[in-house]
């Protein structure tokens, strides 16, 4: 049986052998910064509201009032928080020169504030609202200011349609312009590296299984196991901020 020290050194070595390496982060990533994720049982958000109700589209757009207390409080979890351990290990990462860019499922903006360039963020943001009826983008505090005001539905100075948050909610399709550029990294990579994400979300679920087809190597660290482990050139399950830390000073001794 392979031990983590023994994984942890194969890991170093696929980045040390990879030239174009791509990150694939998920919720996983950013739990050690306090933003709990959606799925894991009795801590997820999932298990604590329905998502049908709280987070898909045709409900934000039938009462955003319903919706946007949940939302709020999100938003508040995800302003105090800080870049981990993980996030400034991948960041350190790109610093070397070993990490072409990132997609991530996240909205928090975390990687971003870790200083991480090149970032595609398949859901969206947190940090902006868009109008919904001629996409105008503005300021998440714009969305918030209205609401605190009185405004129960947040609407658009220009053409006095309704905002909302500019992520992907529940039944609304991920912009084109993003999958473009994610399957542009994703085809070009020779390294993916899934940080965090369970890879049971459609279609960021299909990205590590293209990435092999077109002859990429695949790591995984992930808490739990996912669906792509078995095909993984390598899987650790732990806490990313402490594990990635040492699979980048590995690497670092190396060079």
């Amino acid at each position: 049986m392979v031990n983590i020290e023994e994984k942890i050194e194969r890991f170093a070595e696929l980045i040390q052998e990879s030239e174009n390496i791509v990150a694939l982060t998920g919720a996983g990533m950013s739990t050690e910064s306090g933003i709990p994720d959606f799925r894991t049982p009795g801590t997820g958000l999932w298990t604590k509201v329905d998502p049908g109700e709280i987070a898909s589209i045709h409900s934000f757009v039938a009462n955003p009032g319903k919706n946007i207390n949940f939302l709020l409080d999100l938003g508040m979890t995800i302003f105090k928080a800080k870049p981990n351990k993980g996030h400034k290990a991948l960041a350190r990462l790109q610093e070397l020169g070993k990490l072409e860019g990132v997609m991530t499922q996240n909205i928090d903006g975390l990687h971003q504030r870790a200083h991480t360039e090149n970032v595609v963020e398949l859901h969206g943001t947190a940090k902006e609202a868009k109008c919904l009826r001629c996409d105008e983008i503005y300021p998440i505090t714009e969305f918030v200011n209205q609401y605190l005001e009185g405004k129960s539905q947040p609407k658009c100075k220009k053409c006095n349609g309704l905002l909302k948050p500019n992520t992907i909610f529940f039944g609304e399709p991920l912009e084109s312009d993003v999958l473009r550029e994610a399957d542009k990294m994703v085809g070009n990579c020779d390294l993916l590296i899934v940080l965090g994400s369970s890879l049971v979300v459609y279609p960021v679920a299909f990205y590590p299984q293209q990435a092999k087809s077109c002859g990429a190597k695949l790591g995984i660290i992930n808490i739990q196991s996912t669906p792509m482990d078995p095909q993984a050139d390598v899987v650790i399950h732990a806490k990313i901020g402490e594990i990635l830390p040492e699979i980048v000073d590995r690497l670092e001794k190396k060079d």
